[in-house]
């Protein structure tokens, strides 16, 4: 393979890559010094993780490890398990635009029903079965539906087959996005029953670490399932427990099995928690967040971006509450559906089932539309599109990003504003959004969390429309315009609707967060310590 061949022969990547692709990239040089001594703490611990914030070099880091591996004799097969935007787009970029990672041969692990091959397999049995249909004498509607429901099966075979062919593609470096682990164990597992052959790959990478923190997961399983095989497993995020401590077990079982903070999720409870029984939950002991840190830190490195400032050019992020106040009336009603779970319409009434459902509902009536039990859309109040609007007129010619939580949002953002642009599965809005093209961009935080490089052109404010529980996807979603390349300060716009749980949302969000920056603090300083010791050993070795 080609990666191989450049190891052996050692020729002008940079050339190569010039003449093929026309373009001059990247190489070792450009790396920041903090990428390179990312590189030497997963080359040391073939078990190790890098909590590195967002936008500071993740993927180059760690391709850049596996041209060292391939530069020093290994022959093995790497793969990369990312967020499915990832996979699909920011690992290949990055491949392309670094020279030492030119030469590493990669197969996406991917079929969609977009592929142009996926699509003529489709049209072909779809045609067939509209023709069969409309000599029957369907009319042409139902004759599209039936030929669509009969074509589809045919279409994911298709699929099927095409991901069982690029699986066995004998690239140095496999992709593949979360929701097909499962699949690809279930492959492995099944081929080596009828051939013998088992799995290949002995370096993984865990691209957004954090979608593996709960172990009773379909995907956990799998990838536990094929951990015995590995060789060397390196976990990457930038929130390893924003939501919880909790979610560190599942994350280092996987790479110490068990070594540092247990062998079980019940151990791992009883030492660093305590069981808060009504509620069904736990909630970790005083002094318990140093302990974990320090029992994980000797493979865990943190990298914020505040620890970079002299090498990387990224602006900070700065919060901006825009207070709401409800009319009168909306607040009585709020405060009513608050207390008795019932919300009084002029021709219905809205009942939450439990405290969960009232939770959701009041974050839907602060947006101002709320579902009702058929799930139609029961549009209350525009407050905060009102002052949306009066945002975007402060900002004149500058372009904004807007978050929304609730299909009911995106549905009326797009009523108020006609030529906002809603980013789409494939991202392909990226470029125009980058080139200043678009004034408004509607994302929804759980599909731009990752992997999108959205800080490229004029756009520097995020309006958050609908608060969301989750501080990592607020994190990333903020990350796609606060990141490496920004050069103004990003400014998140909190539309927060006062005395409601819109502010209690955002209470949650920094709770996490500070939760997670002891973590990174005490690993820290434990890595420190370990440090010191270590050069205090040495010394006393010299001296002896």
């Amino acid at each position: 393979m080609l990666a191989r061949e450049i190891a052996d022969q050692r020729f002008d990547v940079a050339a190569w890559f010039q003449e093929t692709y026309g373009k001059v990239i990247r190489g070792r040089r450009d790396l920041h010094p903090y990428q390179g001594e990312c590189v030497k703490h997963l080359k040391k611990n073939p078990y190790s993780a890098l909590f590195i914030d967002v936008g500071l070099g993740k993927s180059v880091i760690s391709l850049t490890l596996i041209a060292d591996l391939l530069n020093d004799g290994w022959r093995g097969k790497a793969l990369v398990i990312a967020p499915l935007r990832v996979a699909r787009s920011t690992w290949p970029e990055e491949i392309k635009e670094w020279k030492q990672a030119a030469g590493i041969e990669y197969t996406l692990i991917r079929a969609e029903d977009s592929d142009d091959d996926i699509k003529a397999i489709y049209k072909e049995h779809y045609d067939r079965f509209y023709a069969a249909e409309r000599r029957v004498g369907e009319t042409p509607r139902v004759a599209a539906r039936n030929a669509a429901r009969k074509a589809a099966p045919f279409r994911q075979a298709a699929k099927e087959e095409k991901r069982r062919r690029l699986v066995l593609e004998d690239t140095e470096l496999h992709i593949i996005n979360v929701e097909q682990l499962v699949w690809l164990v279930e492959y492995w597992e099944e081929r080596g029953r009828e051939t013998g052959e088992t799995w290949p790959y002995d370096v993984c990478f865990l691209d957004e670490s954090s979608k593996f923190k709960d172990p009773s997961t379909k995907r956990w399983k799998a990838l536990n399932k094929a951990r015995g095989r590995m060789k060397r497993l390196h976990q990457l995020t930038a929130s390893p427990a924003s939501e919880h401590y909790e979610g560190l077990f599942a994350q280092l079982f996987l790479m110490d099995r068990g070594k540092r903070l247990g062998n079980s999720m019940h151990s791992y409870h009883k030492k660093y928690f305590h069981e808060i029984r009504k509620a069904h939950k736990w909630k970790l002991r005083p002094g318990s967040d140093k302990r974990i840190s320090e029992r994980i830190a000797d493979i865990c490195k943190v990298v914020k971006l505040a620890d970079v400032r002299d090498y990387v050019k990224v602006e900070d992020w700065v919060p901006i509450k825009r207070r709401i106040v409800l009319p009168t009336d909306i607040q009585n009603r709020y405060r009513q559906f608050e207390r008795d779970f019932i919300l009084e319409l002029d021709d219905d009434i809205i009942e939450a089932m439990n405290a969960g459902a009232l939770f959701n509902k009041l974050l839907q009536l602060s947006a101002g539309a709320v579902y009702d039990a058929e799930k139609n859309v029961r549009a209350i109040h525009d407050e905060k599109i009102e002052d949306l609007k009066e945002l975007v007129e402060e900002l004149g010619d500058t372009p904004i990003m807007v978050t929304y939580w609730f299909q009911s949002t995106l549905a009326r953002l797009k009523k108020a504003f006609p030529d906002a642009v809603v980013m789409d599965r494939e991202a392909k809005c990226k470029d125009a959004w980058n080139a200043g093209k678009i004034k408004m961009l509607l994302v929804h935080p759980a599909s731009a969390g990752h992997g999108l490089n959205l800080q490229k052109g004029p756009g520097h404010d995020i309006a958050i429309f609908d608060p969301f529980y989750s501080r990592e996807l607020y994190e990333q979603v903020i990350g796609r315009l606060a990141r490496q390349g920004q050069r103004k300060l990003v400014r998140v716009w909190q539309l927060t609707c006062v005395d409601t749980y819109d502010e209690l949302v955002y209470e949650c969000l920094e709770d996490k967060h500070q939760g997670q920056e002891r973590l990174f603090k005490f690993i820290r300083a434990a890595r420190a310590r370990f440090a010191n010791d270590n050069e205090r050993r040495t010394t006393r070795v010299k001296a002896a």
